[in-house]
């Protein structure tokens, strides 16, 4: 009966919060005092030796057990409060039970909800950065960054002029370091004498190609191949970006392929007046089939099944007595056989 007393006290403390080791050097010393008592209380047959001992608890030592034990749980409960409060002040949180873990859980929730809200489109999942893409998936930060760099394209700069080597403007004839024409086209006129309104106006691929009548090969294969620059399309930024070229230098490209500009005048003027043919075409091709149709309203159709005129038998096969006749109205033959 000592074993069964003994065992019962730990399960009733389970629910308890331990607090170290000098907590549970107060239960054994209050399991022990339990052992005194029911010593004490046993009966004589207790004390007789044999092989089968009863021991018998009464209601008095049930009682004083019990309180027994609720000093203990109080006395746990206090200490295990006295350590949080001291952990509390030195800003450290105790780790007891699942109660704590449940709370840091949510804690962490919280703060990965705060930072979706902060951060808009940053999510952090047990420290590691994900980013919201807006379409259902969640791709982490480092990923993101390797496939920017994949798609980084590293444009080299020049190197720097050697004295012997520095371009001469073509308007002042004065040495310049850089400029803008001379970097994105190659076309030496430093940036003072640039005019970019009316001498060095610049022009999209499309205009080029319809002023001067010039093809792709022409801006993209012909050596020297032409040099642009990129913007983003003004009219609707989801379209592809345009290509702006140097006027000046579309218009050397065109004399190479046309000879001369006035050829490009006369070529202009022949495709001028091959487009107003074709479209004095396909009003004439239109107005037509108007009067087919205003015609054909003039008149009913008869829409009633057609039936033959007969003429006369002729014999086709005396043998077979096959007879041929022929319809006076659609001219239809039909072959038959008299029996």
């Amino acid at each position: 009966m000592e074993e069964a007393s003994a065992t019962e006290e730990p399960s009733s403390l389970k629910d308890t919060s331990s607090s170290g080791e000098s907590s549970q050097s107060a239960y054994n010393s209050n399991a022990n005092s339990n052992n005194d008592d029911l010593e004490t209380l046993s009966g004589s047959g207790s004390a007789s030796s044999g092989s089968s001992q009863s021991t018998v608890i009464t209601p008095e030592g049930r009682a004083r057990m019990e309180r027994n034990r609720l000093a203990a749980m109080k006395r746990l409960q206090e200490k295990a409060t006295a350590v949080n409060e001291v952990l509390a002040g030195y800003g450290i949180e105790p780790d007891s039970g699942p109660a704590v873990k449940k709370r840091k859980k949510e804690s962490q929730y919280m703060t990965d909800l705060k930072n979706v809200v902060s951060e808009g489109s940053i999510v952090r999942v047990h420290g590691t950065k994900l980013i919201d893409t807006g379409g259902g998936f969640l791709i982490e930060e480092k990923d993101l960054v390797e496939q920017e760099e994949a798609e980084r394209v590293i444009v080299p700069h020049e190197a720097p002029f050697m004295p012997t080597d520095v371009p001469h403007c073509m308007e002042c004839e004065n040495e310049f370091q850089d400029s803008f024409l001379f970097k994105n086209y190659d076309f030496p006129v430093c940036d003072s004498c640039k005019d970019i309104d009316e001498k060095h106006k610049l022009i999209t691929r499309t205009d080029a190609k319809n002023e001067y009548l010039l093809k792709d090969v022409d801006l993209d294969k012909r050596e020297p191949i032409l040099r642009f620059m990129t913007k983003p399309n003004p009219h609707n930024s989801s379209w592809g970006d345009m290509k702006l070229y140097l006027r000046l230098q579309i218009e050397e490209r065109a004399i190479v392929v046309w000879g001369s500009l006035d050829k490009i005048d006369e070529q202009q003027e022949v495709r001028e007046e091959n487009r107003v043919k074709t479209k004095i075409k396909k009003y004439n091709k239109k107005m037509k089939v108007l009067r087919m149709s205003a015609r054909s309203s003039l008149y009913t159709k008869d829409f009633t099944p057609h039936e033959h005129v007969w003429g006369s038998e002729v014999c086709v096969d005396e043998d077979e007595d096959q007879f041929k006749h022929t319809c006076t109205e659609c001219g239809q033959e039909e072959v038959f056989e008299k029996m």
